[in-house]
């Protein structure tokens, strides 16, 4: 039992690494290259891995994307749910979600150099689907949590594409800020 346990460590390991190698090797030719003109052949070649490999892993080259994005957004809930407190404000949620961001923002920049603002988009929009409509699903969550979604990704573009001059801390005060000054000027009729 404990050899088997073993073996399938090392090749959860080895799997790890192969679509870190995928991943790496993708956004290294769309550095230089349109990823429309890219081949599964090129990237499993820069990538060094086996068409088996690559197809093991996955099914086409918007899917490296769309689970690279996953990878992100998995990231961030666990390091929210990690600091969660009865404290947890909007403020401390945004900057968490921005600190880990920030770790991706070479490969980031790179998906919006080749204009791949609606995969993103598309791809948050079915994690939070399966993270919180799912469970308790109503027209007011959905467009609720659409109008988030929509704000927290333009609020990421707009940071990366100004320089990401701020703090994730001084982005989520802004954010917060903002969000304050809506609810008290406005009154919403439904």
């Amino acid at each position: 039992m404990y050899q088997y346990e073993e073996n399938k460590k090392r090749i959860s390991q080895s799997n790890v690494f192969v679509k870190q190698c995928i991943v790496d090797g993708l956004f290294d030719l769309m550095e230089n290259k349109k990823f429309d003109d890219i081949t599964i052949t090129e990237i499993i070649k820069r990538a060094g891995v086996s068409r088996m490999g690559f197809y093991r892993n996955y099914n086409s080259k918007e899917d490296i994307i769309e689970k690279y994005i996953l990878k992100c957004f998995n990231e961030t809930i666990e390091e929210i749910l990690k600091h969660r407190s009865l404290n947890f404000s909007i403020s401390a949620i945004m900057t968490t979600t921005l600190e880990v961001f920030q770790k991706y923002v070479k490969y980031i920049k790179i998906l919006l150099n080749q204009n791949m603002e609606m995969l993103m988009l598309n791809t948050y929009q079915k994690a939070f689907y399966q993270l919180y409509i799912n469970k308790r699903p109503s027209r007011l969550r959905d467009y609720s949590t659409r109008m988030f979604i929509g704000e927290l990704f333009m609020l990421e573009i707009a940071w990366v594409r100004n320089g990401m001059v701020e703090t994730p801390k001084q982005m989520a005060n802004i954010y917060y800020h903002i969000l304050k000054l809506r609810i008290n000027q406005q009154k919403l009729d439904f």
